[in-house]
């Protein structure tokens, strides 16, 4: 009798290996370092936090100081420190609140904070959090710039890197049972192929303006132009709606664009540089943006993620499935130490509004062709699948 075939293989639209889960910043860096790295904590597919590296939390002290019950909590509290400290992580905000970092006994971590943080355990569930040298679900069996192979009891998983288009052929094909849908190809998949998974992700395209480089007026005046039906309409394939805020959701204002237009010509002439970085669904996007932007008038230029930028075009990803983590991840003060955020969240984003320092664009939904011969598959608010609970039928 054959041996069953217990391999999942799966397409991304980018590998990168080795892979430090302190510099994890995409959607399929995060799913491939959760295969791989084990998180204190973990997050379950409603978004509920459930035990990982550590089993028991409890705060003290205003929820100023966390203690944490952990198997390696001397891996973890070193983890921390070093995220805390390393500026250019996606993670850095996550952990340089601490105060101190200590592990005063065996499989115990406190973690002292200079500011309340009612929901600080939702930060050691962050693939940030992972101490790189204590394995995960799979281990690594092979691994090169464009395949890597885990194993997990008799269970392989194969993560393969091929351009959306080339990932569809071989969902077609049947070798690779996951793959990620072009963008502007989802409404034509979901009517010609079954098992097409679309997700809304706690996540955000958005334009962010360095402090500084930009006058207020010329901020405000590309905040009420910008295309953000079309892009949505183009780019999310609709899946995802427009934002007009960081955290809530208002009502356009229907007048917005027109009085925009109306004062560009008494606007000072300001070139705006707007760098992307090289992804092929935010460059295709930000043409859409420029394309409107001179249309009306504003002299926007587009420049690669590496140059020097007066403001930067960038997909946001919340780090743990909460509000804040979202305003966290884009470097807004989140109210971190109240119950009831959602009075806060409407400050906090018409602050954003008045000043245009960051223009949302649009919310972020992730689309997967699905094998239907997985059972158990299933992505969360952030887009991570955990496939240690996924099987062949």
């Amino acid at each position: 009798m054959a041996a069953r075939d217990n391999t999942i293989r799966v397409a991304l639209s980018s590998l990168r290996w080795p892979l430090d889960p302190a510099s994890v910043s995409t959607r399929d860096e995060t799913v491939v370092a959760r295969a791989v790295y084990s998180t204190p904590l973990r997050t379950n597919a409603a978004g509920r936090l459930v035990p990982g590296l550590c089993t028991d939390w409890q705060a003290t002290n205003g929820f100023r100081t966390w203690t944490f019950r952990c198997q390696d909590a001397l891996q973890i509290a070193a983890e921390l420190r070093r995220v805390g400290r390393l500026t250019s992580s996606p993670g850095h905000w996550l952990f340089a609140p601490a105060r101190t970092i200590a592990v005063p006994a065996p499989g115990k971590l406190v973690v002292r904070l200079n500011t309340p943080w009612r929901r600080f355990p939702y930060a050691l569930s962050a693939i940030a959090a992972a101490p790189r040298g204590v394995p995960g679900a799979f281990r690594v069996v092979k691994a090169s710039s464009g395949r890597l192979q885990l194993a997990r009891g008799s269970t392989t998983l194969v993560f393969r890197r091929l351009s959306p288009y080339a990932a569809v052929r071989a969902f077609r094909r049947h070798e690779v049972d996951e793959a990620p849908v072009p963008h502007g190809d989802l409404a034509y998949l979901r009517e010609h192929a079954r098992n097409v998974e679309v997700r809304r992700l706690l996540a955000q395209d958005v334009v962010a303006f360095d402090k500084g480089r930009v006058p207020l007026e010329v901020r405000r005046a590309y905040w009420g132009t910008a295309n953000r039906s079309d892009y949505q309409a183009l780019v999310a394939d609709d899946a995802a709606t427009e934002a007009f805020a960081l955290i809530g959701t208002p009502k356009p204002d229907p007048t917005a664009f027109r009085k925009a237009v109306a004062l560009i010509p008494d606007l000072a002439t300001v070139p705006v540089r707007i760098s992307v970085m090289s992804d092929s669904t935010l460059q295709y996007g930000a043409q859409l943006l420029l394309g409107q932007w001179r249309e009306v008038g504003l002299r926007a230029q587009l420049v690669s993620g590496v140059a020097r930028a007066d403001a930067r075009f960038r997909r946001v990803l919340a780090p743990y499935p909460q509000n804040e983590a979202l305003l966290g991840a884009l470097g807004v003060a989140a109210p971190l130490g109240k119950v009831d955020q959602r009075r806060a969240f409407a400050a906090v984003d018409a602050r954003n509004a008045a000043k245009a320092s960051i223009i949302p664009i649009s919310w972020v939904a992730d689309a997967r062709l699905v094998s239907p011969s997985l059972a158990g598959w299933q992505e969360d608010v952030l887009g991570n699948v955990d496939y240690a609970q996924v099987s062949r039928r």
